[in-house]
């Protein structure tokens, strides 16, 4: 159909897509779509017959501060925003004529110049959000097209190339591959998305150095062929092990104060040591298959919005809620449809400094066995859309299906099963104990069975909320603890991280089959949620709107650490859920 227009490639139609999506979200462009005779530019309207007869969707985004104008056609258009757009892209830039847009840089370069168009922040800091943020986003686009130019992946596990099969990232984030700190070297060493696997750096370090927190235990498991090498040193007690991420040892060990502590005698550089470690989607979190165990390593690099080390805040609170996890009964958190991989402990050298204890830090957590593992998907990387428009859901799908059709009334069964042990444990966790868990994309996994999903599986603590109001063994937390939040605070993330953030993109992402409605898959998840008769559930099933992360105008304003919020349309609203009352 759009083999006689210049066409995007595949990478850049797909980060345009992402970009127009993220920009409409968060400026409330809720419905681009516009009727062929509102086009103004010739070459455009002469494409309407094909579109329609093709049934696409024409659009059209204004950017008023710059007064510039996209155009173009949606092949599927999503209630939760998630649309996806035919190849070819216009654009005009306030003189009416019209031009294909040739990559997403362009795009990219144009939302950081209307957004700083339309910011009231001073003229000086607003050139410099400006500029942040075309710089950031453009490496965001560079770091992409290198993860897909990669060639073919090294041979891991069935579950590490999911984990590691990010290449896009968060739909809904203008710098989601953008980082900061990592050379081109550093990339091929390290970089989940291109298959990196390494060994740790172990330090050996004075007893009394090492601040170690545990989750009902007083010590950190450690690598056997560690604890082989440094035997010696590990004899008499003096001395313990801290694992470390390759690349920041070698940050560390370029730190004044570290160098100090070498010369002492307190800290000892043993090198790379015991088994494989690969990291996982989030870079600085590494799987040890053979330990079951997971370690939340400190990285000073920029990725996304954040410097990737562990603040001793966010340790407390990752390790405060693995604590309140740990006085529920067991199987509201470990039991055969949902799971949640607490944090066991952490470790970081006992400095005054807190940039240094945060270099420093390690957070222990544990996982699944490795044969349980083979049957595990990242959320976030079951629902990657490649560049030719495919992802791992689909091939999920046909599984499930067997040797019958993948039609709607499978999709609605697979997604009835999914929402077992997904949503439902979720909420009952935080209405019966008032804990929240960031329950997004990339913090969940999904056991399968013959492609039905089996099994739920939340992990990093460090983004639970615990609701002061409803816990009801509030009097056994530190009452400064950073895991805690008004109820109120509390039940916002929630429908964040859990309904927009996770439950609304699957849902977006089997829309994008195109057998299945999302109307008809919102209802069904509304008839789950209604039935649990729960009152804090049947007001949410009647508001109006959802909260949702403004990632894009936090980034324009380098906010991270205190992100913008936006309102969209709650989808669950009018799905008849009082029929099921």
């Amino acid at each position: 159909m759009f083999s006689h227009l210049p066409q995007l490639d595949a990478i850049d139609r797909r980060l345009v897509e992402q970009y127009l999506n993220i920009y409409c979200r968060e400026t409330g462009c809720v419905d681009p779509r516009i009727e062929a005779a509102a086009f103004d530019a010739m070459p455009i309207r002469l494409e309407q017959p094909h579109w329609k007869n093709a049934g696409l969707m024409p659009f059209m985004v204004r950017l008023d501060g710059t007064d510039a104008r996209l155009a173009g056609a949606f092949t599927h258009f999503s209630s939760m925003g998630y649309h996806r757009i035919a190849p070819c892209v216009w654009i005009d830039r306030d003189d009416g004529q019209w031009s294909h847009l040739n990559d997403a840089a362009q795009l990219s370069d144009l939302i950081a110049t209307e957004l700083a168009a339309k910011s009231t922040d001073p003229t000086s800091k607003t050139q410099d959000c400006m500029t942040r943020l075309q710089s950031l986003m453009r490496n965001s686009i560079a770091k992409v097209r290198r993860f897909h130019d990669s060639g073919e992946m090294p041979s891991r596990s069935r579950f590490m190339a999911s984990e590691q099969g990010l290449r896009f990232g968060h739909v809904f984030h203008v710098t989601s591959k953008a980082s900061e700190g990592f050379s081109d070297e550093d990339l091929a060493n390290y970089a989940p998305e291109l298959g990196a696997s390494f060994k740790l750096f172990y330090f050996a370090v004075a007893s009394d150095l090492l601040d170690t927190r545990g989750v009902g235990r007083k010590t950190m498991p450690v690598d056997s062929a560690a604890l082989e090498f440094a035997a010696d040193l590990l004899v008499d007690g003096e001395y313990r092990l801290l694992p470390c991420h390759p690349w920041q040892a070698k940050y560390l060990l370029a730190q004044p104060d570290i160098q100090k502590l070498l010369k002492a005698g307190e800290m000892v550089a043993l090198g790379p040591q015991g088994e494989t470690a690969w990291p996982t989607s989030s870079v600085r979190t590494v799987w040890l298959p053979r330990q079951n165990l997971f370690l939340k390593l400190s990285l000073n690099i920029r990725i996304t919005n954040f410097i990737r080390n562990n603040p001793d805040e966010h340790v407390k609170r990752a390790l405060d809620a693995s604590q309140a996890l740990g006085l529920l009964p067991l199987d509201r958190t470990q039991n055969d449809a949902f799971y949640i991989l607490p944090e066991i402990g952490s470790q970081t050298i006992k400095v005054k400094d807190g940039g240094l204890r945060a270099a420093s830090s390690v957070i222990y957590r544990q996982a699944m066995t490795q044969e349980e593992a083979e049957d595990i998907h990242v959320v976030a990387a079951l629902l990657e859309e490649s560049a030719d428009g495919d992802m791992p859901l689909h091939a999920v799908l046909r599984q499930a299906a067997g040797n019958r059709e993948v039609d709607q009334s499978l999709i609605e069964m697979w997604w009835r099963r999914y929402l077992d042990v997904t949503l439902m444990p979720l909420v009952r966790l935080f209405f019966d104990y008032g804990i929240s868990l960031e329950a997004h994309l990339q913090n969940t996994m999904v056991g399968f069975a013959d492609g039905w999903p089996a099994r739920g599986y939340a992990r990093d603590m460090e983004g639970t909320s615990i609701s002061r109001e409803r816990f009801p063994f509030l009097d056994r937390v530190a009452s400064d603890s950073p895991a805690l939040y008004g109820d109120e605070e509390a039940w916002h993330r929630f429908q964040y991280y859990v309904l927009v953030n996770h439950v609304g993109h699957v849902v977006a992402c089997l829309g994008r089959l195109g057998i299945c409605s999302e109307d008809a898959l919102w209802k069904e998840a509304s008839k789950q949620l209604a039935a649990l008769h729960i009152p804090l559930v049947n007001a949410l099933l009647d508001q109006p709107t959802l909260p949702a992360k403004a990632n894009m105008l936090s980034s324009f304003h380098q906010h991270g650490e205190a992100p913008a919020w936006i309102f969209i349309n709650n989808p669950l609203k009018n799905q008849n859920a009082n029929e099921y009352l």
